[in-house]
């Protein structure tokens, strides 16, 4: 029977060491689990909480608030003002964090349905191009249903790694999946010319403005989505399938989830490249921190015992700060921080699902064969 873990690599050892480690990586990686019926398990998780980053900020607070107390009750300076204007700030302070968090919130969730779009397109396609062509048996189908997929994937990884560029800082078309001609392929149409090309050799020329790495690195899923498109349409020049599709209709159901998927990297890339406003970021960190660290000089005015006080301060502090944290966090879902989307984990259930696709039509030699193409090159730059 087919599975993933006994199919072999290019040099016939099964998988290597280096395939083993990469999928050890891929289960620890921005895996944040908790028990929600656990109340105390989920106050004291320190995994993908925002305590470790603002612990600080209540403990300064809470300092702050002892000095000011101590100052006042041993009557060497009275620092402490009345808490009504304070109150009337803490609205504001309320309303600006509460709302960015909203905000925040809503554009994450619109990522993970742009991320879940992409990935249903890519199981869409090659699951309609197995039943459309179900019928043909001949090399040449299998071959180009083995191609078909074989660029999906790449499609598929390369625009998890753009999406990803912004935290890693890794060019898309140097992923370990892709080979060397392919990554010369796509550095040909790529707009940023390498120091050995002139302008006049290399398409940098044709550039109506000065690109940054950044700008390929949106490029390049549209790219790899042309090369998809005209695998699916190579039918047409003949000599592919013994029997043709029967109706344009079925191509033209292909290609619209090539659409699909590109709508949904459209998606993705508009939240990446359209951050969340900074006037209102500065406005809502000002009145944050101005509000939170004079909270010590009025709630001390009045108050009779020293621990009620320095209990408040510590968790009003963490209240605000951390809700303000929660939205840093939420903002760019596209990383290694524990509370970003494993989105390459993912995807790489994708690629599964295509191997098994393959495999119920065309055989374990086909799936065998594509998943040799995908993982081959993972294992030989690893090793």
């Amino acid at each position: 029977t087919f599975q993933g873990e006994g199919i072999r690599n290019r040099k016939g050892n099964g998988q290597s060491h280096a395939s083993l480690i990469h999928a050890e990586k891929r289960e620890v990686k921005r895996a944040v689990t908790y028990s929600d019926s656990n109340h105390l398990s989920v106050i004291c998780q320190a995994h993908g909480s925002v305590w470790p980053s603002v612990f600080p900020y209540c403990l300064l607070n809470t300092l702050i608030a002892l000095a000011v107390w101590m100052l006042k009750d041993k009557d060497i300076i009275d620092l402490t003002f009345k808490p009504l204007g304070h109150k009337f700030m803490a609205m504001m302070v309320s309303f600006l964090l509460i709302g960015r968090a909203q905000i925040i919130y809503s554009r994450f969730m619109e990522a993970r349905a742009h991320l879940s779009n992409a990935y249903k397109s890519c199981r869409e396609l090659i699951q309609h191009m197995a039943v459309l062509t179900m019928e043909d048996k001949s090399e040449g189908a299998k071959q180009w249903r083995q191609n078909v997929a074989y660029r999906t994937i790449l499609l598929l990884r390369v625009t998890m790694a753009a999406i990803e560029f912004k935290s890693s800082g890794k060019k898309p078309w140097e992923v370990p999946e892709m080979n060397e001609e392919e990554r010369k392929e796509i550095a040909k149409v790529m707009l940023l010319a390498d120091k050995d090309e002139t302008t006049e050799e290399h398409v940098s020329r044709w550039a109506h403005g000065c690109r940054e790495l950044s700008d390929e690195a949106y490029r390049a899923p549209i790219v790899l989505a042309y090369d998809l498109r005209r695998e699916i349409l190579i039918t047409r020049l003949g000599g592919v399938l013994e029997k043709p599709f029967r109706h344009v209709n079925e191509e033209l159901k292909m290609l619209d989830m090539v659409t699909a998927f590109l709508k949904a990297f459209h998606g993705l890339k508009k939240l990446i490249t359209t951050p969340f406003p900074f006037p209102l970021v500065q406005m809502a960190r000002t009145f944050l921190f101005f509000w939170v660290f004079t909270l010590p000089f009025a709630l001390c005015s009045n108050a009779k015992e020293l621990p009620g006080v320095l209990l408040s301060i510590f968790f009003i502090t963490y209240g605000f700060v951390g809700l303000e944290y929660v939205s840093m966090e939420l903002d760019d879902p596209f990383g290694d921080d524990p509370n970003d989307f494993d989105d390459l984990g993912m995807a790489e259930m994708v690629f599964e699902d295509i191997y098994i696709t393959l495999y119920k039509l065309d055989g374990e030699t086909s799936a065998q064969q594509l998943r040799q193409r995908i993982s081959g090159y993972v294992d030989d730059e690893k090793v």
